[in-house]
């Protein structure tokens, strides 16, 4: 019998990918190649409109969101956007003004951050699906990777956690469409991975497929385990509403449910109080949430010590638990 994708899962699928290639590729957020005394970084990501845009949410809210994912692996590598692509497939009654609305959404975004439309795709199909492809850039010698996680470093995160999934959980509970507008609220880290590097920063990841399968992929990368300590987590107010009226788990919400796409990142323990001096006076946050130790990844809560297993959300299998 063959294997169905829905059996192995993403991760799975795509190491299966890399093998039948005579060559390496990068393991990190983005592809890059030099270009003088930079590199240039690229990215690529779609969503669909079953799973990634829900019924009832702002069109604009939704181009917006599509060039945030985009963008946010090129923040994590503390890079600058520069370019976005976006080819985009549509149901031939979809109404011209909603396809407006979205590119009103990706002009507001990519404009924020400092980068331009360069054109893309547009093709008639049953399903809604957009592709879209980044370019950045980077100085060579300040450029973030996954890879260069030292044991005794701090585990930290940008801002808080919890929000998209508190939202997602109260639109499948109300259907409402501030709820549905909330989960598609996301904006890449632009600011706050370019300062990473300057901090001292030794690997870093965005946040789209949650904690858990964050620290589950740096293991893996880095060889080393990481620690993660329940009562420090930065958590979003949202998430804790969402947390106690729906009788969720806090570190469900918190650490295994993607779409954050905040950084998950190491950094010496030396140069965490100047780094989080740093980030607050130029209004940006970061937090210690564990450290790097060992070689399994552990989640502390209440003086007990519970190892964590491949979990977050992963495509095709949709695992969250």
């Amino acid at each position: 019998m063959e294997v169905q994708l829905g059996r192995i899962g993403e991760r799975d699928i795509i190491e299966r990918i890399r093998g039948m290639y005579p060559y390496a590729w990068p393991d990190d957020d983005c592809f890059y190649f030099p270009s003088g005394d930079r590199y240039i970084l690229l990215k690529t990501d779609s969503i669909s409109g079953a799973s990634h845009i829900p019924k009832g949410s702002d069109p604009e809210r939704a181009g917006y969101f599509f060039a945030a994912i985009n963008l946010s692996d090129i923040a994590a590598m503390g890079g600058t956007p520069r370019y976005f692509m976006a080819a985009m497939t549509m149901p031939r009654d979809t109404p011209l003004s909603f396809l407006r609305a979205v590119e009103r959404g990706i002009y507001k975004c990519l404009s924020r951050y400092g980068a331009r439309m360069a054109g893309g795709d547009l093709k008639e199909g049953k399903e809604m699906a957009f592709a879209g492809i980044a370019v950045g850039v980077v100085d060579k010698d300040k450029m973030l990777r996954r890879k260069g996680a030292r044991a005794g470093d701090l585990l930290c995160v940008t801002g808080r956690l919890g929000k998209n999934a508190a939202a997602y959980h109260m639109w499948r509970k109300t259907g409402q469409r501030k709820w549905a507008n909330m989960l598609l609220e996301v904006e890449p880290k632009v600011r706050e991975g370019q300062a990473l590097h300057r901090l001292g920063a030794t690997s870093a990841i965005d946040l789209s497929d949650g904690v858990y399968s964050s620290i589950y992929q740096l293991r893996r990368i880095n060889g080393k385990g990481f620690e993660i300590d329940l009562s420090k987590l930065p958590l979003h107010r949202e998430a804790v509403r969402a947390g106690n009226g729906l009788g969720i788990a806090i570190e469900e919400l918190a650490l295994n449910f993607g779409g954050e796409y905040e950084i998950l990142f190491t950094i010496p323990a030396r140069r965490y109080v100047m780094a989080t001096t740093y980030m607050k006076r130029r209004g940006m946050s970061m937090t210690a949430i564990g450290r790097v130790t060992g070689t399994e990844n552990i989640l502390i809560k209440d003086g007990r010590r519970i190892p964590i297993r491949n979990r977050g959300y992963e495509h095709f299998m949709r695992r969250v638990g």
